[in-house]
């Protein structure tokens, strides 16, 4: 299958457990998880199991045109970055950490630069590989995907660990993700971060995107956030054009408490929106600080482009309406079905790199 025909079946995939489509119409993978190969599991103490790690070169260090500042050289805050589903195989159950062809160009050349990058003006950065989950186990809840999901996350677990371990060193840090990634990020909160005093007092802010978290977030053990200072507090958006049903993404599977992963069913999703920070209320074009437009492996990254959307949370959704002349480098096959999910970050890039700042610097001087 080409690269356009995954995208075209990431697009369909992200929209099946609406019920739009069923298992059938795309496929998960031929075995069971029992009998799919398991690829070895990544050493957290070599560089090469992190996709981003300080002084080690990769996309996430660079700073799109139109930015002022400059990478934070010495910042007192780290952030831990989860990163989305690249795999769009149905090969395997899970892919290797290190896969490479075009899970790992969309890695490094999506991801790290348009999510990943937009925290490097306040903090060091560790964004581990990990075997992550095909992308069409989200396609039908079930043993097989669970199992799935969980070597993904044992992966992500040990990670923590090892940077806890021997890099934090009581450290401030941001917890970061977004889509595959959030989903791990949620179960990461409750089994280590939330669990341990130390780690909870440490946390600057959860930036949990893309995720099906319902509105009731008792059971993370921290509040949603609701001004642009806050901290110790958990953010998620999920952005969608007006015209997108409530229904599409009740299948999408999240751990809520209990390490199982469930549907999220008929609860209202967390929506915190990123032009304003708080969960209600409209925030015009005007407040967007810059959106980075897509472009096709360029070296460079464009310029942040001012006044492309608005935002507003509706019944859960980020509904986001783009201007008129702006829509270039934000459409792609899943905005155009009403999904602008592989844009959570890039429609609001300079507001959430000012935003990750002001809420370290916060809480640095909270410390004092």
């Amino acid at each position: 299958m080409s690269f356009f025909g995954r995208v075209i079946v990431a697009c369909l995939v992200m929209l099946a457990s609406g019920g739009v489509l069923h298992a059938a119409d795309f496929g998960t993978p031929t075995i069971s998880f029992a009998e799919s190969p398991k690829p070895p599991a990544p050493d957290y103490s070599s560089t090469s199991a992190w996709a981003v790690w300080p002084g080690k070169s990769s996309s996430a260090n660079i700073i799109p045109k139109g930015i002022s500042g400059t990478i934070n050289g010495n910042p007192a805050v780290d952030v831990f970055f989860i990163h989305p589903t690249t795999y769009l195989s149905n090969a395997t159950w899970n892919a290797k950490f290190d896969e490479g062809g075009a899970t790992g160009l969309q890695l490094e050349m999506g991801v790290l630069r348009y999510q990943t990058s937009v925290f490097n003006g306040c903090c060091r950065i560790f964004a581990p590989r990990y075997r992550q989950a095909t992308i069409s186990a989200f396609l039908k809840p079930g043993n097989d995907s669970s199992s799935a999901f969980d070597l993904a996350y044992g992966d992500v677990e040990r990670a923590f660990d090892y940077y806890i371990a021997h890099q934090n060193q009581g450290r401030p840090f941001i917890l970061a993700s977004h889509s595959q990634g959030s989903l791990h990020a949620t179960r990461l909160l409750q089994a280590r971060i939330i669990a341990s005093k130390n780690l909870k007092q440490n946390l600057v802010v959860a930036y949990v995107v893309g995720a099906s978290l319902p509105q009731n977030m008792e059971y993370t053990g921290l509040p949603a956030c609701n001004t642009s200072k806050q901290t110790r507090c958990i953010v998620n958006w999920n952005s969608t054009a007006p015209f997108v049903p409530l229904a599409i993404g009740r299948g999408i599977m999240m751990t809520f408490g209990n390490g199982k992963y469930e549907t999220v069913g008929s609860k209202t999703w967390l929506c915190i929106n990123p032009l304003t920070w708080r969960a209600k209320g409209v925030a015009a074009a005007s407040l967007n600080r810059g959106a980075l437009p897509s472009v096709a492996n360029t070296a460079e990254l464009p310029a942040v482009v001012s006044r492309v959307t608005g935002a507003e949370c509706s019944r859960g959704r980020l509904v986001v309406r783009l201007s008129p002349g702006k829509r270039k480098g934000f459409i792609d096959p899943l905005s155009k079905l009403g999904s602008f999910h592989n844009h959570d970050y890039n429609l609001f890039y300079a507001s959430i790199r000012k935003n990750a700042i002001d809420r370290a610097n916060a809480f640095v001087a909270g410390q004092r």
